[in-house]
């Protein structure tokens, strides 16, 4: 016979998958449409909910937008940490610089609901703002880079100007990647592809020695604006 307590934890667990279902769905919904063109009636059905059980977890709809950019948020700032450290302490900074804006582009590439976090904190106030994830570990990185000697220590290739050009090179995949998505023909060339080729002609410039971002290099399309936000 089912206990009080097991029928509790089961009514829990169900609440738990059906909270993180409505994230999921929210995510692809904001990511396409944006804040104002998102519909609660298509994430419900997309999730598999009633209306009732989405606002149950979110009584409205800006309460669903800050937990999609929680979710991004987090997934965002583990993936950089991990990135940021994939050369080890005494390995190159502007590798694993490399290795952070690869990783942005394959998370925003791959996971809606890192692209609906990106596009949410571009059009709301946001607590958990997706550019905050990933700003800190760019700004050491390229501290570390400067002060290790990888950086050319001269005017226009200091850690706050160099973080100033990251900061609109990943506005600029950011944007790309939701052209992409938005295009009718589909995925037709690689984010990632363009950002090994950008990085192969930044470096020549602003390094001491040549970096490889060791990935594909497939032709891409043109460039996009962005967001400009700063990392200083």
């Amino acid at each position: 016979m089912t206990t009080h307590h097991e029928r509790a934890g089961t009514k829990q667990e169900r609440a738990g998958r059906t909270r993180n279902l409505l994230i999921e769905a929210a995510g692809e919904e904001f990511a396409r449409r944006g804040y104002a063109g998102t519909s609660l009636t298509r994430i419900s059905r997309s999730a598999m909910a009633t209306i009732g059980a989405l606002t149950f977890h979110f009584p409205a709809k800006n309460d669903l937008a800050e937990a999609v950019c929680e979710r991004g948020h987090d997934l965002t700032a583990d993936a950089v940490d991990e990135a940021a450290g994939s050369t080890g302490p005494g390995g190159s900074a502007l590798e694993a610089l490399t290795e952070v804006t690869q990783t942005l582009a394959r998370l925003l590439e791959k996971q809606p609901v890192v692209r609906a976090a990106a596009r949410l904190s571009r059009e709301l106030p946001v607590t958990a703002d997706w550019y905050d994830a990933w700003t800190p570990a760019v700004r050491s990185l390229l501290t570390r880079a400067y002060r290790g000697g990888e950086l050319e220590q001269r005017a226009g290739a200091d850690p706050e100007i160099v973080g100033v050009l990251v900061a609109c090179l990943v506005s600029n995949l950011e944007v790309s990647v939701q052209r992409q998505y938005e295009s009718a023909s589909g995925s037709g060339w690689s984010v990632r592809g363009r950002l090994a080729e950008v990085w192969e002609v930044l470096w020549s410039g602003i390094s001491r020695t040549s970096v490889s971002s060791g990935s594909d290099s497939r032709a891409a399309g043109p460039p996009s604006p962005g967001k400009d936000p700063s990392v200083a």
